[in-house]
């Protein structure tokens, strides 16, 4: 007599037990664009100004407007996530950074990065950096771009 039904619909009864929600939970987060565009307006003119929008334990999320060149920079614990909302620029990722000073524990700037590899950013592009690649924003003369910059912590 096999019993493996009765097994598998056991199993089932017990995971759905695990996977219930204990108890209420906010409502999700929202920034309406209205909002982002207040606060995009409200950025002063500058090589880079960024509002923050919001954060978890695990994440945060800024809007970022910047009309000259980052510095190239490598986080070992976060993973960037940029949503472009409007402009251009280029981005140099990847690679390996050699000449980098620790800024902070984890935080990495300056260098170069050998390797490295250039990709054109537009509005509506979203580009992920993962926790530990170096990368630098570059924009040309007159070169404008306003994104919104989610860091999430990495595993």
């Amino acid at each position: 007599m096999k019993l493996y039904p009765f097994a598998a619909i056991g199993l089932l009864t017990c995971a759905s037990g695990l996977l219930a929600q204990r108890g209420p939970m906010p409502p999700a987060e929202m920034v309406h664009a209205a909002r982002l565009k207040q606060l995009g307006d409200s950025l002063t003119p500058g090589a880079s100004r960024t509002a923050q929008l919001g954060r978890g334990p695990n994440f945060t999320y800024a809007l970022t407007h910047r009309d000259t060149s980052g510095g190239l920079e490598r986080h070992d614990a976060w993973t960037d996530i940029l949503v472009i909302e409007s402009g251009s620029a280029t981005i140099l990722s990847g690679g390996v950074q050699e000449g980098a000073t620790e800024s902070s524990p984890g935080e990495w700037r300056g260098g170069t990065a050998r390797g490295a590899t250039r990709q054109v950013l537009h509005a509506g592009d979203v580009v992920t950096t993962p926790a530990g690649t170096p990368h630098q924003m570059l924009l040309a003369p007159g070169e404008r771009i306003t994104y919104i910059a989610f860091k999430v912590k990495a595993p």
